[in-house]
């Protein structure tokens, strides 16, 4: 996964908006001869350790985000980098307003509250339930708490110029003491905390209490994996905020320059590479939706982002240099999930889709991309999911249905009922369609698109080409809090102040018994060069029209049925 879509990941949810992106280098075109090369992976291990060293931790993040890309197969670089993560979460979370507002306002005793609600509900919600104890989420709350304390930004805003002496010396009985200390039950963790910060008065002044309490709350969610994490009301509701509009969905990058609005990048292997061409790095964009774009603000994109014309972003561009050419592009608001398709050129009986993300909308965008290639006499096609970051989970299945005729997809195993040793399976029998299909992957294929790759991999029904997958073979779910909410006469919450937490609930099994989740789905063909890739999937699609017949769709057929 290339650094820039981890960052974006973590911006997400962190609930930090962004608007308008000065993109790295990874976003140019792939022929964009500017781009520099990559750095070795001794280069990014010395940057990493460096800056984590330093306490540079959005610095070590980026590098290990990189670092990531380049040494997959390193345990101990995944490691690094969801501590990496975990810091950053936390920086920004100092750093927001809303949060620092949120600590501001609520009482200790309701923050009290949230946390006994967090250690009695995850537990039992968690994937595992022995990794989820009362013990092990007051362990990593206190840890978070140490961090926190070790944080200038925290301790100017909820502290009272604190003795940093006398901060350390706290620190370090966090550590030596009350994180040892045995916790049985939620009742146990508000007794110990209540302690603690009677304590923690005594050292220094604690301006904000609340804020201690909410960041052992954040920890005991954070410390689980790098997926779990607690978000505060205007977090966990982001539809009660005013959206900021932009145009990452269709794969184009903004950024203002001296008053002018730009055209910052492109994103590889979005929509806007297949289908709006004209759009280049580095061009000025004249007029978006119709508007003027002379002196432009933030808030004057963002407005006319918000008036899209019948349905489409309509972007008017100027050159960015002698060798490139203005243009006009319409993006879609709602932006194809399949895109791309056509028949290989001087390939026969080849065709091309790319698969961007998955929504409820790509099964049957699947299958129309398909009929239109077997209407042209394709009967091989190359399904690029590279860069595919997943989306949801049931979309997934029903994707891969359409290629494979009967038996399990995915099994998912967790705690809940709706998700304890489940198998999803496929009965599309002779309606799944009969074209030989190679699947391109790489290291951002991550999550849903993870579970279609596999199913195809494991049923035999496609060659997949590239690199491992990412590894996030996990199902999240967004657990509500309700202890400081208003109740209705059934019991309802009536008002939204307590946030929740997006909680890991379930890990992800492939059709044949392997996990998915920290490993990925390897390719039958190891390819790391993208151009390399595409050329090598159109080979194998060659080669499966020559060595064997169309593929049969039998009525029952498939792995064996997981129990």
């Amino acid at each position: 996964m290339t650094a820039w879509t981890l960052i974006r990941r973590v911006a997400i949810g962190a609930g930090l908006p962004v608007l308008l992106l000065l993109v790295s280098p990874a976003l140019v075109r792939a022929d964009d001869p500017t781009k520099p090369e990559k750095p070795t992976v001794t280069q990014l291990r010395t940057t990493a350790e460096a800056a984590e060293k330093a306490g540079e931790w959005e610095t070590a993040f980026t590098a290990y985000c990189h670092l990531f890309v380049a040494d997959r197969g390193s345990r101990e670089v995944r490691e690094k980098l969801n501590i990496a993560l975990r810091r950053v979460q936390q920086l920004r979370r100092h750093r927001d307003a809303q949060f620092q507002q949120f600590a501001a306002n609520v009482p200790v005793a309701d923050a009290m509250k949230l946390l006994g609600e967090v250690l009695t509900k995850v537990p039992v919600l968690y994937v595992e339930r022995d990794r989820a104890t009362p013990q092990i989420l007051w362990e990593n709350g206190i840890e978070e708490l140490s961090r926190a304390l070790a944080n200038p930004v925290f301790r100017e805003a909820f502290l009272e110029r604190p003795s940093p002496d006398k901060v350390e010396g706290f620190r370090t009985a966090l550590k030596v003491s009350w994180a040892k200390q045995t916790i049985a039950s939620p009742a146990d963790a508000k007794l110990q905390l209540r302690k603690l910060l009677l304590k923690a008065q005594e050292e220094f002044t604690v301006r904000v209490p609340s804020a201690l309490v909410l960041e052992v709350v954040c920890g005991s969610c954070g410390g689980l994996d790098e997926y779990t994490v607690f978000l505060n009301p205007s977090q966990f509701q982001p539809e009660s905020l005013s959206a900021v509009p932009d145009l990452t969905a269709q794969g184009v990058y903004l950024a203002i320059e001296d008053g002018a609005l730009l055209i910052a990048g492109i994103a590889p292997g979005s929509w806007a590479t297949f289908e709006a061409r004209q759009l280049q790095k580095g061009q000025r964009v004249i007029r978006l939706n119709g508007r003027m774009m002379e002196m432009v603000t933030p808030a004057s994109v963002a407005e006319a982002l918000r008036s899209p014309i019948n349905g489409f972003h309509v972007i008017e561009t100027e050159a960015a240099d002698d060798d490139t050419l203005g243009g006009r592009a319409m993006l879609p608001v709602v932006v194809p999930t399949v895109f791309g398709t056509t028949a290989v050129p001087f390939k026969e009986g080849i065709g091309y889709t790319r698969i961007g993300s998955i929504t409820p909308a790509t099964p049957q965008e699947l299958d129309d991309a398909l009929n239109s290639l077997k209407a042209r006499g394709v009967r091989a096609v190359v399904i690029d999911l590279r860069g595919n970051m997943g989306g949801s989970f049931l979309a997934a299945v029903d994707t891969a249905k359409r290629l494979i005729p009967a038996g399990v997809i995915v099994t998912t195993q967790g705690q809940v009922s709706q998700v304890d040793n489940r198998p999803f399976s496929s009965d599309s029998g002779m309606t799944a369609h009969d074209i030989h299909a190679v699947v391109l992957v790489d290291a951002e294929t991550a999550s849903a698109a993870e579970v279609l790759a596999a199913a195809l991999k494991d049923h035999d029904r496609a060659t997949l080409v590239g690199m491992p997958t990412f590894g996030k073979g996990a199902i999240q779910y967004p657990l509500r809090l309700d202890s400081l909410d208003e109740k209705d006469t059934d019991g309802n919450p009536k008002t939204s102040r307590s946030g929740g937490v997006r909680l890991t609930i379930a890990k992800l099994i492939a059709p044949r018994g392997g996990a998915i989740n920290g490993v990925g789905v390897t390719p039958h063909i190891l390819e790391a060069d993208p151009e390399r890739q595409k050329q090598m999937g159109i080979l194998k699609a060659s080669d499966l029209l020559q060595s064997m017949p169309p593929p049969i769709v039998p009525s029952l057929a498939g792995p064996p049925v997981l129990p």
